[in-house]
């Protein structure tokens, strides 16, 4: 960045394409990539300076606790960056198989060991992200604009198309204006759940759209740890998990680079988990199983324990505004947050990523692109995932958002059943979490394989879960069901 008042290159050379992209986080480096197929330019800006290697940054609120890359996510990320997956192991992230290797004990019982075709890589966040990043530099037609915070969009006089964006330092320096205008054919905003487009689009005369938001509130706690000398295990990752509506608590150990554990301990209800030394073991030694305090009552700590709480489900309807104004678009957490304890995320954004890309192939590189059709066709298919992660959350009598529909009630049935299966049969294991996975949609669950074993089952008395003692610290009183959430900003 040059200190001279302006941004270089913030005026585009004559005749040629330039996208900007809000964010540089996976979606906005994933977006990168895909824009600039078709764009002699593509500037990521964000807030942040990057840095050098594997280091949090601030912006990235969540980035010390657990991120899964599941199956479909790591596909679309290894096609656009070739050798990735090579590179994160020799920095010694793990492959994980999803049956043989990933220990899960649902309500039901323990998840089968037999081998599976889901595999999952293990990392911290500033590992992917610095990862990508430097596969996204080799790019030569991509700059990085760090240190600067989008204010608003550019238009031209009738609002009608989006013609840049509006730019300022966070930091201000010596010969710095207050504002400037970034230049850009196409603007996509990929800047998360906290993105400030519903506001941006008002400012030009268009209408914010209504959220629909879902909280059970969770909480998380989560360090690191030093694997002990010798230690051995059935498990590379293990999950002991909650069981609605009594037993409030779940955690989740796995393996990290540098020959540590990630441990994230989580409660929803307001039974967060604490952050002190022996607050934290004892929430550990309360879950259904003792696996995790096991492991990590012979570890060394490696961190502090880092608590997280801003954990709701949030969906922006932008697929239901009846315009939008040409040359801006939207993808991941921007438009659809999921509750991260399911580890979805950033799989799902990379979903809308694949979805711009396709988009800009049959759009000319984006010179017929609609941005309403498209924010459609996000909304299509992020749907889907949102309506499972919402109503495992509607389980939990203190979440508030959202309505316990005869929909509801009937998946909240059909998904008692199938996990009901899933100890003894490794079909519908493995059929559950390709869904999970995003490679089936949700209605395959209902394909004849498993639709006829769950009917014969459902014929049959339920095999109840054994009751679990009372946690060491009682969650905090249950507050009453909200009515639906639909909010305009």
């Amino acid at each position: 960045m040059l200190k001279t008042g302006w941004v270089q290159g913030s005026e585009k050379a004559q005749g040629a394409r330039r996208a900007a992209v809000i964010g540089g986080g996976i979606g906005g480096l994933l977006a990168a990539r895909v824009l600039a197929d078709h764009f002699e330019e593509v500037l990521l800006i964000e807030r942040d300076h990057f840095p050098e290697g594997a280091e949090h940054r601030p912006g990235v609120a969540q980035a010390r606790h657990l991120h899964l890359l599941l199956k479909r996510g790591l596909m679309v990320v290894e096609r656009l960056f070739p050798g990735i997956r090579e590179d994160l192991l020799a920095a010694g992230s793990h492959q994980v198989d999803q049956g043989a290797d990933y220990r899960i004990l649902y309500r039901y019982g323990m998840a089968p060991d037999k081998p599976h075709d889901l595999d999952i890589l293990t990392f911290t966040r500033p590992l992917l992200e610095s990862t990508i990043r430097r596969h996204l530099a080799v790019q030569p037609n991509v700059r990085f604009l760090e240190g600067f915070q989008v204010a608003g969009l550019a238009t031209g006089d009738d609002h009608a198309r989006v013609t840049g964006v509006r730019i300022v330092p966070r930091r201000h320096a010596a010969g710095e204006t207050e504002e400037q205008i970034l230049q850009a054919d196409l603007v996509v905003d990929s800047s998360g759940r906290m993105s400030a487009a519903p506001q941006w689009l008002e400012e030009i005369g268009y209408s914010a759209p209504s959220e629909t938001e879902v909280d059970a509130f969770w909480g998380y706690g989560t360090r690191l740890y030093e694997v002990p000398a010798g230690w051995k295990a059935d498990w590379k990752i293990f999950l002991s998990m909650n069981r609605p509506p009594y037993q409030t608590r779940a955690g989740i150990i796995e393996p990290v680079e540098g020959g540590r554990w990630l441990v994230t301990l989580a409660g929803v209800m307001h039974d967060y988990p604490p952050t002190d030394e022996e607050g934290y073991l004892a929430f550990a030694r309360s879950l259904a199983s003792q696996e995790v305090y096991r492991a990590i009552s012979q570890a060394k700590p490696v961190s502090k324990i880092i608590g997280y709480r801003r954990l709701s489900n949030r969906l922006r309807h932008y697929e239901q505004l009846s315009r939008l104004p040409q040359g801006f678009v939207l993808v991941g957490d921007s438009v659809c947050s999921v509750n991260p304890v399911y580890g979805l995320g950033m799989t799902l954004t990379s979903l809308t990523v694949e979805h711009l890309e396709t988009s800009l192939l049959a759009s000319r590189g984006g010179r017929d692109l609609d941005p309403l059709t498209f924010q459609k066709a996000i909304g299509k298919l992020v749907m889907g995932p949102f309506a499972m992660t919402t109503g495992e959350d509607l389980r939990w009598p203190a979440t508030q958002g959202g309505e316990i529909t005869l929909k509801v009630k009937v998946m909240h049935w059909y998904l008692d059943q199938v996990i009901r299966l899933i100890p003894d049969s490794p079909e519908v294991y493995l059929a559950f979490q390709k869904v999970n996975h995003m490679l089936e949609a949700p209605e395959s669950l209902f394909r004849p394989a498993t639709l006829f074993r769950v009917l014969k089952q459902a014929l049959t008395p339920a095999k109840a879960p054994k009751p679990l003692a009372a946690p060491a610290a009682a969650p905090a009183a249950v507050e009453p069901r909200a009515s639906a959430v639909s909010l305009r900003r």
